[in-house]
């Protein structure tokens, strides 16, 4: 044990001072075909150790218990260090001087980790070497640990992840990693359509700032297709009517009088007075967004203790028009914030270098795959909101994930024959 924890406490120091003097790790160095050259060179050094094994002391303690343990548990002690510190994304650099916030890259943790998985190399030689049906379940798991350990650190290069923007109607190959490299992908994206389902509005109270109200414990009402009235503090609401696409009415005459299609060159300097115009109307124009004629009976202000009912228009607006409130005149508004989306999705045309074109819908958690690269639904353009043409995918493509997992179901394997296994041994033995 003394000499496994001084290897782990060497090799510990080792890489602080790597990570002092040459900063940390960059896993792109390993891009294919570097990532294969030092698999094999790896897996040609085990080898080569294990041979020596009768002759060098220390060829032979590697595949010892002494020698795993410290290891393991050094692993382990950064492992949960990992995932108690906050990580920093991919492309950026670590936010503490030593670089904890990006363990992958960290010195220390690589080294132990490499420690680590030469000892399983040479468990799992020794164990070939000796081959036994009775010992199988523990190869099949050190062999799966081995590609797990290795695979899963040296393909880590050659995964790239990219986001694309794709407007309606427009094909788009291009994408954008984290540096903000363009990159010519083999798939190419055409939006059709994005469509998106919205919660049902909230009203809420602000004060003159806009701030919620009450401070620190906001309270707001969840206004459905059933709601007539409710109690929000001291204001009793009654919605007495409702557009769920509506625009200003003055908007709806310039509307009228525009060619088709104008209506997105509207500016909003020019819809100014539509704030106070007086009302909405129902329209399935571009920019629409829901409206709620509500009357508010102040029952027991606590600001200025007066009783009163005002009753108005509230809407949350659209990139078309502006948002309007309903002053209660104690300094208090009724606002309706932005809509929360509950499901989005873009129904797109993919198409492919060997000719597949595949029509499909992309939304959110569900990812498509086509040609190893999977299609996540990301994002869209926020300030458009329902009406947005503009889809954001991000595109991810991994080569070494199979062996990865597969790595991972030898692994299971093995676990589960080890208990059956030890539970047969110990039916003989009773």
């Amino acid at each position: 044990m003394k000499e496994g924890t001084a290897i782990v406490t060497g090799l510990l120091v080792t890489g602080v001072l790597l990570q002092v003097t040459i900063g940390p790790l960059e896993w792109g160095f390993f891009i294919w075909p570097a990532n294969i050259i030092t698999l094999i060179l790896f897996s040609l050094a085990l080898v080569a150790v294990y041979a020596l094994r009768k002759r060098s002391y220390f060829c032979r303690f590697i595949a010892t218990m002494p020698a795993a343990i410290p290891a393991i548990a050094a692993a382990a002690v950064m492992t949960l260090v990992m995932g108690l510190t906050r990580q920093v994304a991919e492309g950026k650099e670590p936010v503490d001087l030593l670089g904890l916030t990006k363990m992958l890259n960290f010195w220390p943790f690589i080294l132990v980790y490499v420690w680590m998985t030469a000892i399983v190399g040479e468990v799992t030689l020794h164990q070939l070497a000796h081959f036994s049906w009775r010992k199988s379940a523990s190869l099949l798991s050190h062999v799966g640990l081995f590609l797990v350990l290795t695979c899963g650190t040296l393909g880590s290069a050659d995964m790239q992840r990219v986001k694309m923007y794709c407007e309606t109607g427009q094909p788009e190959w291009r994408g954008l990693d984290a540096f903000g490299n363009v990159h010519h992908l083999p798939v190419a994206i055409q939006l059709e359509k994005f469509t998106i389902d919205e919660y049902p509005p909230k009203l809420m109270l602000v004060d003159k700032a806009g701030m919620p109200l009450p401070a620190g414990k906001p309270e707001n009402v969840l206004v459905d297709n059933k709601f007539k009235n409710c109690q929000l503090l001291d204001c009793r609401i009654e919605v007495l009517k409702r557009i769920d696409n509506a625009i200003p009415s003055m908007l709806s005459k310039m509307v009228g009088k525009m060619p088709e299609g104008m209506m997105g060159n509207i500016r909003m300097d020019s819809l100014g007075q539509a704030r106070n115009m007086g009302g909405y109307v129902a329209s399935s124009a571009e920019g629409s967004a829901c409206a709620l004629l509500v009357r508010v009976t102040t029952n027991t202000s606590v600001y200025k203790g007066v009783r009163r009912t005002v009753t108005g228009w509230v809407t949350s607006g659209s990139y078309m028009f502006p948002y309007q409130v309903l002053k209660l005149g104690d300094g208090r508004m009724l606002a309706m914030p932005n809509r929360e989306p509950r499901r989005f999705a873009s129904l797109v045309d993919i198409y492919t270098q060997d000719g597949q074109n595949v029509r499909t819908e992309i939304e959110v958690n569900k990812p498509f795959s086509i040609e190893g690269w999977k299609i996540y639904q990301l994002s869209y353009n926020e300030q458009m909101g329902k009406w947005s043409n503009l889809s954001v995918f991000e595109l991810v493509t991994d080569p070494w994930l199979p062996v990865v997992y597969i790595g991972i179901f030898m692994l299971l394997a093995g676990a589960v024959g080890m208990f059956l296994t030890a539970s047969r041994k110990k039916e003989v033995e009773q």
